[in-house]
Protein backbone atom coordinates (compact mmCIF):
# COMPACT_ATOMS: atom_id res chain seq x y z
CA UNK A 1 0.00 0.00 0.00
CA UNK A 2 1.25 3.28 -1.13
CA UNK A 3 1.53 6.25 1.39
CA UNK A 4 -1.01 7.96 -0.57
CA UNK A 5 -3.57 5.00 -0.73
CA UNK A 6 -2.80 5.01 3.80
CA UNK A 7 -3.58 8.76 3.98
CA UNK A 8 -6.93 8.12 1.43
CA UNK A 9 -7.50 4.86 4.09
CA UNK A 10 -6.86 7.24 7.00
CA UNK A 11 -9.06 10.49 5.94
CA UNK A 12 -12.31 8.20 4.77
CA UNK A 13 -11.81 6.23 8.27
CA UNK A 14 -12.09 9.83 9.93
CA UNK A 15 -15.00 11.23 7.83
CA UNK A 16 -16.86 8.15 8.69
CA UNK A 17 -16.00 9.11 12.74
CA UNK A 18 -17.90 12.52 12.03
CA UNK A 19 -20.43 10.73 10.15
CA UNK A 20 -21.09 8.39 13.06
CA UNK A 21 -20.67 10.90 15.30
CA UNK A 22 -23.26 13.07 14.00
CA UNK A 23 -25.69 10.60 13.19
CA UNK A 24 -25.17 9.22 16.96
CA UNK A 25 -26.11 12.14 18.48
CA UNK A 26 -29.11 12.95 16.22
CA UNK A 27 -30.88 9.51 16.58
CA UNK A 28 -29.69 9.12 20.15
CA UNK A 29 -27.77 6.14 19.78
CA UNK A 30 -25.34 6.25 22.71
CA UNK A 31 -23.34 2.92 21.56
CA UNK A 32 -22.92 4.68 18.16
CA UNK A 33 -21.88 7.57 19.73
CA UNK A 34 -19.21 5.57 21.85
CA UNK A 35 -17.87 3.72 18.94
CA UNK A 36 -16.64 7.04 17.47
CA UNK A 37 -14.30 7.99 20.80
CA UNK A 38 -11.47 5.79 22.57
CA UNK A 39 -11.69 5.05 26.25
CA UNK A 40 -9.55 8.27 27.08
CA UNK A 41 -10.38 11.93 25.55
CA UNK A 42 -9.35 14.83 26.00
CA UNK A 43 -12.24 17.25 25.38
CA UNK A 44 -11.98 20.82 24.66
CA UNK A 45 -15.58 22.46 23.54
CA UNK A 46 -14.33 26.04 25.46
CA UNK A 47 -17.01 27.28 27.83
CA UNK A 48 -19.54 24.47 26.35
CA UNK A 49 -17.02 21.71 28.46
CA UNK A 50 -15.12 23.94 30.80
CA UNK A 51 -17.83 22.92 33.85
CA UNK A 52 -17.34 19.28 33.10
CA UNK A 53 -13.39 19.14 33.46
CA UNK A 54 -10.21 20.74 32.32
CA UNK A 55 -9.79 19.92 28.84
CA UNK A 56 -5.73 18.95 29.38
CA UNK A 57 -7.12 16.40 31.45
CA UNK A 58 -8.18 12.90 29.92
CA UNK A 59 -11.51 11.48 31.17
CA UNK A 60 -13.15 8.50 30.29
CA UNK A 61 -15.15 7.98 27.14
CA UNK A 62 -17.76 6.74 28.84
CA UNK A 63 -17.89 9.41 31.57
CA UNK A 64 -17.85 11.96 27.70
CA UNK A 65 -20.89 10.57 26.48
CA UNK A 66 -22.39 11.03 30.18
CA UNK A 67 -22.71 14.65 29.24
CA UNK A 68 -23.40 14.65 25.61
CA UNK A 69 -26.57 12.75 27.02
CA UNK A 70 -27.35 15.41 29.50
CA UNK A 71 -27.94 17.79 27.05
CA UNK A 72 -28.92 15.72 23.73
CA UNK A 73 -31.37 13.58 25.32
CA UNK A 74 -33.62 16.69 26.48
CA UNK A 75 -33.92 18.39 22.91
CA UNK A 76 -36.86 16.79 20.63
CA UNK A 77 -34.65 16.67 17.87
CA UNK A 78 -30.72 17.57 16.27
CA UNK A 79 -29.57 17.79 13.18
CA UNK A 80 -25.37 17.77 13.09
CA UNK A 81 -24.22 18.65 9.56
CA UNK A 82 -19.86 18.43 9.62
CA UNK A 83 -18.70 19.07 6.46
CA UNK A 84 -15.28 20.81 4.65
CA UNK A 85 -12.95 18.29 6.08
CA UNK A 86 -9.12 19.05 6.45
CA UNK A 87 -6.49 16.83 7.50
CA UNK A 88 -3.32 17.04 8.51
CA UNK A 89 -0.82 14.34 8.70
CA UNK A 90 1.71 14.62 11.32
CA UNK A 91 4.01 10.88 11.63
CA UNK A 92 1.68 8.42 12.78
CA UNK A 93 -0.86 11.27 14.10
CA UNK A 94 -4.42 12.22 12.24
CA UNK A 95 -6.40 15.15 12.50
CA UNK A 96 -9.22 16.67 10.91
CA UNK A 97 -10.98 20.23 11.17
CA UNK A 98 -14.29 20.58 9.93
CA UNK A 99 -17.14 22.82 9.96
CA UNK A 100 -20.09 22.00 12.14
CA UNK A 101 -24.01 23.48 12.12
CA UNK A 102 -26.05 21.91 14.21
CA UNK A 103 -29.74 22.64 14.94
CA UNK A 104 -31.37 21.93 18.27
CA UNK A 105 -35.22 21.94 18.71
CA UNK A 106 -37.78 21.80 20.97
CA UNK A 107 -40.93 21.36 19.84
CA UNK A 108 -43.58 23.33 21.31
CA UNK A 109 -45.93 20.60 20.43
CA UNK A 110 -44.31 17.18 19.66
CA UNK A 111 -47.03 15.57 18.66
CA UNK A 112 -46.76 18.24 15.92
CA UNK A 113 -43.09 18.78 14.68
CA UNK A 114 -43.18 22.52 13.81
CA UNK A 115 -40.65 24.78 15.01
CA UNK A 116 -40.28 28.45 15.32
CA UNK A 117 -37.55 30.76 15.98
CA UNK A 118 -37.63 30.72 19.52
CA UNK A 119 -37.95 26.76 19.46
CA UNK A 120 -34.04 26.51 17.43
CA UNK A 121 -30.93 26.84 19.01
CA UNK A 122 -28.18 26.35 16.30
CA UNK A 123 -24.14 26.02 16.91
CA UNK A 124 -21.90 27.14 14.05
CA UNK A 125 -18.26 26.27 14.41
CA UNK A 126 -15.70 24.13 13.90
CA UNK A 127 -14.42 20.59 15.12
CA UNK A 128 -10.79 19.23 15.27
CA UNK A 129 -10.77 15.54 16.26
CA UNK A 130 -7.31 14.09 16.72
CA UNK A 131 -7.44 9.95 16.07
CA UNK A 132 -5.81 6.29 17.45
CA UNK A 133 -6.75 3.33 15.73
CA UNK A 134 -9.80 1.42 17.44
CA UNK A 135 -11.76 -1.57 16.20
CA UNK A 136 -14.15 0.40 14.14
CA UNK A 137 -11.95 2.37 12.41
CA UNK A 138 -10.31 5.74 13.37
CA UNK A 139 -11.47 6.94 17.28
CA UNK A 140 -11.45 10.15 18.63
CA UNK A 141 -8.71 10.82 21.01
CA UNK A 142 -8.93 13.99 21.37
CA UNK A 143 -11.62 16.88 20.38
CA UNK A 144 -11.75 20.60 20.23
CA UNK A 145 -15.18 22.53 19.33
CA UNK A 146 -14.24 25.98 18.92
CA UNK A 147 -17.68 27.77 18.43
CA UNK A 148 -17.83 30.90 16.08
CA UNK A 149 -21.77 32.06 16.88
CA UNK A 150 -24.77 31.19 18.08
CA UNK A 151 -28.08 31.52 16.79
CA UNK A 152 -31.73 31.43 18.19
CA UNK A 153 -32.77 30.31 21.54
CA UNK A 154 -30.27 29.95 23.87
CA UNK A 155 -32.17 29.39 26.48
CA UNK A 156 -33.08 26.07 24.94
CA UNK A 157 -29.65 24.80 25.51
CA UNK A 158 -30.61 25.14 29.46
CA UNK A 159 -33.97 23.95 29.40
CA UNK A 160 -32.87 20.76 27.16
CA UNK A 161 -30.74 19.67 30.22
CA UNK A 162 -33.36 20.09 32.44
CA UNK A 163 -35.19 18.14 30.59
CA UNK A 164 -32.19 15.59 30.26
CA UNK A 165 -32.23 15.36 33.77
CA UNK A 166 -36.05 14.83 34.06
CA UNK A 167 -35.34 11.69 31.89
CA UNK A 168 -32.60 10.64 34.01
CA UNK A 169 -30.03 11.34 32.09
Amino acid sequence: MTAMDTQSTLMASAIDSYNRYAEGLDSKNWPLVRSCFADEVFIDYGSISDPTGSPDVARQADEWLKVLQGVINGFDFTRHTITNHRFDFNGDEVSCTAYLTADHVIFPDPAMPVAGDKDVVTVIGEYTNWYVPGPVGLQICRSKLVVNCNRGNLALLGEAMTRAAALGN
